[in-house]
């Protein structure tokens, strides 16, 4: 294979797909293989932007992911020399708000699809679960500290770059090395794929704080605007306070608040776009960079929006909703109930399986009845 391209940072269930080609990465700086201690996540920042030189393919071009969480950001690559100024504008990209996803083109910025409130293009919340992640053997913490822009960071090594699904850690030669801070920011990643380094992402630059971000000189996203919409197979989102559902609304977790109203989410048949393939609401709270979401869905029987093989999954039996299984991806641990009948429930959240099970628990079928299963 001549060839290898990375595999896209989110794809959303239920919504048109956009295979967004992100640019991943390498360290740079001192390297301390073996060191003792391992990265303890101080504070998730609520909004950071990472300026990355990136070679992919032999290729070198930049990255700006700029994020504002819970749900809000952007990944954008620029072909530029130097590193990209406030002027330049992208070469390709996307845009996530809470409830819409959009492509960019240069100066063309075009709606995808409505989405599910969620981790916006870009964003990871892996640090948050590494316990998980290493546990379910989906990474293995290689011992290796480095240091990257003046931050420290420590290595974990992967099958290959994640992006919403993580599957296990193989024997084989392919690995990608993420290094994380103590933040939870990937400051590089390597890719190494057939026995080649494909994918080399390195942080040039990293603002978290308020004064930093102020002062920043990287080019701003393009304003979704104005946009140009998206096509009639695409799904669509509404805000309704008081949603229809099978499921109770969800009390907020503790420490969190209503990000905003339920949303209602339309994914139409691709053969028939007037008609709806399957349709669900989501409920989302936020403690400052951390998130939680519930959503509650429904469709033809046997078509969930997840795939059982994506990810390892463990089984649970949850008090108010019956069996279930929790899964560890790449935007946050996650809870999924097949309620059968093409009904399901899918928790997600910025924190570790246990916690998340914990608050799952407290979910409970409109009317309180258990779910009999």
């Amino acid at each position: 294979m001549s060839r290898v391209r990375a595999r896209p940072r989110r794809i959303f269930p239920l919504a048109a797909a956009l295979a967004i080609v992100v640019a991943l990465a390498s360290c740079s700086g001192g390297a301390h293989p073996r060191a003792a201690a391992k990265p303890t996540i101080t504070a998730l920042p609520r909004s950071y932007v990472v300026l990355y030189r990136v070679v992919q393919n032999g290729g070198r071009h930049w990255e700006v992911l700029t994020v504002h969480r819970p749900f809000a950001g952007s990944d954008l690559t620029y072909d530029t020399s130097l590193a990209p100024g406030t002027g330049d504008p992208p070469a390709t990209g996307n845009v996530s708000t809470d409830v819409g996803l959009y492509a960019v083109d240069g100066a063309a910025v075009r709606m995808v699809s409505g989405r599910q409130p969620g981790p916006a293009s870009g964003d990871q919340f892996l640090a948050t679960e590494l316990g998980d992640v290493v546990a379910r053997k989906l990474a293995a913490d290689t011992g290796v500290v480095r240091t990257v822009t003046g931050r420290s960071c420590r290595v974990y090594r992967f099958l290959e770059p994640p992006a919403g699904p993580v599957r296990p850690l193989g024997r084989g030669g392919d690995h990608d090395d993420l290094c994380f801070d103590r933040s939870g920011l990937v400051l590089s990643e390597r890719w190494t794929y057939h026995g080649a380094v494909v994918l080399e992402r390195t942080a040039a630059n990293t603002r978290t704080s308020f004064g930093d971000l102020a002062t920043g000189v990287e080019p701003a996203a393009p304003s979704t605007v104005g946009a140009a919409p998206a096509g009639q197979g695409a799904g669509s989102t509404s805000l309704d306070p008081r949603p229809d559902s099978f499921l109770e609304a969800p009390v907020a977790p503790a420490g969190y608040d209503p990000a905003g109203p339920p949303v209602a989410f339309r994914a139409p048949d691709p053969q028939s776009p007037k008609a709806t393939i399957a349709s669900s609401v989501v409920w989302a709270f936020a403690d400052g960079a951390r998130f939680v979401t519930v959503e509650a869905g429904s469709g033809r029987a046997g078509q969930l929006p997840w795939r059982p093989d994506d990810t390892v999954t463990s089984p649970v039996t949850l008090r108010g909703l019956g069996r279930a299984t929790s899964a560890v991806r790449s935007d946050g641990a996650e809870v999924r109930v097949d309620l059968g009948g093409g009904r399901w429930v899918r928790v997600k959240g910025a924190m570790s399986v246990r916690e998340l099970l914990a608050y799952a628990q407290r979910l409970t079928p409109a009317g309180g009845a258990a779910a009999g299963r």
